[in-house]
């Protein structure tokens, strides 16, 4: 099914065509797996215009404030192909199933990723006994991770238990806790270090000047607040356990980096080279930003009861936190 998708560059100064349409289409949930390859391809194909004219080449210059259109061949609604993957299925009944995502598994099927969602895969997992919810398309899906962040998960099996869970993530009544590993410096008077706890209460927008991300805005942005307390001092990085009282898009990284100390691994949000090398590399190697969502609490949409699950940190992650922490037993004892 073709779909077209229009996007405003807001940038100041000129920009690549295809490099613009990366970015702004990552901005979108079911479009982040579109490759610059596959935008190429739709660029040579006669398929994007720029302020109403085709363009041929991915690296024709587009102007601030043009007006881009593409059109893209996505999954048809409703038609959602199985994908065997081996799910971690922490609770499942005829209203709900909790799912431990780990990280590099999407949400939701996508121009650049069909068949190969946890959605896919909870189709998948159905098998011949569909849950009611597989002909409600994407709207099974209560709240989302990142791809790349690990961590619980919960996905409504009835529009029923849809709408009451949505409830609970408007009221607010649903408790969701991280683990974030963030940039820290040895003799640094950074806010995770200067207290054990804190509140960031900073309204998001889009980035003024690089719309396809997020940022703290003074105007016009939606009020965001993360309650983070310390559990670990590292040296070169602080283990916190953060709460997001609100549902933003990247939130914890953006209020992360907005105090100082960005999520370690981030390839988006924040600056970390002032790592010692070794680190920097572990952290690149990492892949992903390290942030696990270990614990999720929320009332069961039939009987009320309240509900909590967890999730332990992957094996990867607590190499990384392991190694931090050799570095950081190290440090203290030279000082």
């Amino acid at each position: 099914m073709e779909r077209s998708f229009e996007f405003r560059y807001e940038g100041a100064t000129a920009c690549r065509l295809d490099l613009f349409l990366v970015n702004a289409l990552a901005a979108e949930p079911e479009l982040t797996e579109v490759t610059r390859s596959q935008i190429k391809q739709r660029i040579e194909g006669g398929s994007v215009l720029v302020e109403g004219r085709v363009i041929l080449k991915a690296g024709h210059a587009i102007k601030p404030g043009n007006l881009v259109q593409v059109v893209l061949n996505l999954p048809p609604s409703g038609e959602i192909e199985p994908y065997d993957y081996p799910l971690k299925i922490l609770f499942e009944d005829k209203e709900i199933v909790v799912v431990d995502k780990p990280a590099g598994l999407s949400m939701h099927p996508g121009a650049g990723n069909p068949n190969r969602s946890l959605l896919n895969a909870l189709i998948g997992h159905f098998g011949g006994a569909a849950a009611e919810f597989e002909e409600q398309g994407r709207l099974g899906i209560v709240h989302r991770l990142d791809k790349d962040t690990s961590g619980v998960v919960v996905v409504a099996k009835t529009p029923m238990a849809l709408a009451k869970l949505s409830a609970q993530f408007t009221d607010r009544s649903v408790l969701k806790a991280y683990l974030a590993l963030v940039y820290t410096t040895p003799r640094g008077r950074r806010a995770v270090q200067i207290t054990d706890h804190g509140r960031v209460d900073a309204p998001l927008g889009r980035h003024p000047g690089r719309r396809t991300l997020m940022a703290v805005v003074e105007h016009g942005g939606r009020p965001a607040v993360t309650d983070w307390r310390r559990l670990e001092e590292l040296g070169h990085a602080a283990l916190l356990e953060v709460t997001p009282r609100t549902g933003r898009t990247h939130q914890i990284r953006v209020h992360m980096n907005y105090i100082g100390s960005p999520i370690l691994g981030d390839p988006v949000y924040g600056n970390y080279s002032g790592l010692p090398k070794p680190l920097f590399e572990a952290c690149r190697a990492f892949g992903r930003q390290a942030l696990h969502a270990a614990r999720l609490e929320f009332n069961h949409p039939s009987s009320g009861v309240r509900l909590s699950f967890e999730s332990p940190l992957p094996e990867a992650y607590k190499a990384l936190l392991n190694l931090f922490r050799s570095w950081g037993k190290g440090l203290y004892e030279r000082i």
